[in-house]
């Protein structure tokens, strides 16, 4: 998992980079083709960035039910509600359908825009929208969390038969 989430963290740093620089330019900067195809881009890769973001965490949770103490029980349903909370966005950007959650509120696609703070976003319904940063700040203070409380035993027995098998694998 450590691969991936240095993966994520760096697509998340470049898009930041390149979110700050659009919402600094003038209108008639922003208009250009060069630009309009750097935001094509950007919302490309925010949408493989929400869809990678979504699997790890889905991945977590489907961890932390299967060992019982894996985080502890206030961090799991931090876990959980990170889950929910990409999930909104991740079934409209996947599935073209709203997430179950909130099938009578949203939209079954989620519709691209620009949050004047954050940069890439989408509307899932009327009234909603979902920055990708939002998504990045709410998981990186998960992941700051899960680091300040450690990792339970059961998780570095995991982690330890998960490396041994893998170092030991001598492949195909």
């Amino acid at each position: 998992m450590i691969p991936i989430v240095q993966g994520l963290g760096n697509l998340d740093a470049k898009l930041i980079v390149e979110d700050d620089r659009y919402l600094k330019l003038p209108k008639t900067s922003r208009d250009t083709i060069e630009e309009s195809m750097n935001l094509t881009e950007r919302f490309t890769l925010s949408y493989l960035w929400v869809l990678g973001t979504y699997e790890l965490v889905r991945t977590l949770t489907q961890r932390c039910r299967e060992t019982g103490n894996l985080l502890g029980e206030n961090l799991v349903q931090d876990v959980i509600k990170l889950k929910q909370d990409i999930e909104r966005l991740r079934i409209p950007l996947a599935k073209m359908e709203p997430s179950r959650r909130h099938q009578k509120s949203d939209a079954p696609i989620a519709y691209p825009a620009i949050h004047n703070e954050f940069g890439i976003s989408w509307r899932v319904s009327q009234s909603t929208y979902i920055a990708r940063r939002e998504i990045s700040d709410k998981f990186l203070s998960l992941l700051e969390q899960i680091r300040q409380n450690g990792l339970t035993a059961d998780c570095t027995d995991d982690t330890e038969r998960f490396t041994t098998k893998t170092l030991n694998h001598k492949g195909d």
